[in-house]
């Protein structure tokens, strides 16, 4: 059964309701907490409306069903030895395409006005609302990916008119678009126009299969995530395998794979942005020009250089440089440390020289205090805190702005 865009938004206006009604309900009790010292007699403070939650779920469903539907049904046509049903089957779907596109561009500009402006509210209130707008923020991505799907279905109806024309005369064929090597080439074909997370397939140089990515639009270009911790969900106490292939959810905290970080970084020269946040709500970022990782032939030895940035050079400190060493896991020391593990002491795989003025893989501290407080075996970056762990940390590549020759970009394709 087809499902309707009217449905989507829906179902999208509903959850914008309930968080406004949120906002209000908050406000109003303030109000009314204001009258209570007044007056001396006490009221229970009424809740904010809950819905939010109780939508979420089936609107991701319906909009991953809905883009499914689109590239089914509109995108990836193919033609048989019938011509003309498939000729007629094709205008039908072109009849029913343009009225989708068009009710859903008008309802989408709506939809994201609205979103933007809830989400103005959010940040001007004093309550904190983190995790609703958390939640819009959520929805905003969804109804962006969904907006990405119907211009590229409205450039398709503008530009193949003369295809359909000659269907029934001449077979073709659609030859689909290259898929993207990462994160910028989507953003450079008109992508990741509206803040928020986008799960796309990408396939670098030199990958068989293409995989799935978390992309982000950061200062007007399109990033890679391979690295995210916000809450403690994922264990990165790991085997070298599992940091070889990738673990972890995209939607929560993951390690891209080390395989997958290789190809990404060595089919051009590539640069590293980290930003990170400690438990007081303090934001820090590390950009560093150039970054590559070897392929397992080299142990994934790493290649950073060039840093700039707010949270302290980490990476290439000459106290504990990290730059040109390999990884080691539990399973496997490739530290400089003669006498021990920094990956078995420090709970996480990562480049340790012996041991490391960074380590963004350890053990996930709630309030950032260790067990102990010079085990320092948390998700540690010494230029800001030796003593206490990071609430927060992404990491993530695109392109190198300043690429140098083309002899450091060959592909180290040694899998």
């Amino acid at each position: 059964m087809k499902i309707g865009v009217r449905k989507i938004l829906e179902l999208i206006f509903v959850v914008s309701i309930c968080v406004g009604l949120s906002i209000e309900t908050e406000t109003a009790g303030e109000s009314k907490e204001d009258t209570t010292a007044k007056t001396g007699k006490s009221r229970k403070k009424r809740r904010g409306c809950k819905c939010v939650s109780r939508y979420m779920a089936e609107v991701d469903k319906l909009i991953d069903t809905k883009l499914k539907e689109f590239k089914d049904v509109y995108l990836v046509p193919t033609l048989n030895d019938k011509k003309d049903t498939e000729a007629q089957r094709m205008r039908d779907a072109l009849l029913r395409l343009s009225g989708d596109v068009a009710e859903t561009k008008n309802a989408l500009r709506t939809v994201t006005t609205n979103m933007e402006s809830m989400l103005e509210d959010l940040n001007s209130t004093q309550k904190d609302y983190t995790k609703l707008s958390r939640q819009l923020t959520r929805i905003s991505g969804a109804v962006a990916n969904l907006t990405k799907y119907v211009d590229d279905m409205g450039e398709r109806l503008t530009g193949r008119p003369d295809e359909f024309n000659e269907i029934t005369t001449k077979e073709t064929s659609t030859v689909p678009k290259p898929m993207p090597t990462q994160c910028q080439d989507v953003f450079e074909q008109g992508g990741l126009k509206f803040r928020g997370d986008y799960y796309i397939m990408i396939k670098p140089a030199g990958v068989t299969h293409a995989f799935k990515a978390l992309c982000k639009m950061v200062n007007n270009s399109g990033w890679t995530v391979i690295q995210k911790r916000q809450d403690g969900s994922v264990d990165f106490f790991r085997t070298w395998d599992e940091f070889r292939h990738g673990f972890g959810s995209l939607e929560s905290e993951f390690w891209l794979g080390n395989d997958n970080i290789h190809y990404i970084t060595s089919q051009e020269d590539t640069m590293l942005r980290i930003e990170m946040e400690e438990w007081s709500g303090k934001k820090y970022y590390a950009v560093y020009n150039y970054f590559r990782v070897d392929g397992l032939k080299h142990n994934y030895k790493l290649h950073i250089s060039g840093y700039h940035g707010n949270a302290g050079d980490s990476m290439t400190s000459p106290w504990e440089n990290h730059d040109g060493m390999p990884f080691s896991t539990k399973d496997q020391d490739n530290d400089a440390r003669y006498y021990d593990s920094c990956a078995e002491h420090y709970k996480g795989g990562w480049w340790f020289n012996n041991c490391f003025e960074a380590h963004l893989n350890g053990k996930y501290y709630h309030k950032g205090f260790h067990k102990h407080y010079f085990q320092r075996d948390g998700i540690q970056w010494n230029t800001i805190h030796m003593y206490s762990s990071l609430k927060a940390v992404q990491m993530m590549v695109k392109p190198a702005e300043n690429p140098r020759s083309p002899a450091s970009n060959e592909l180290t394709s040694n899998i």
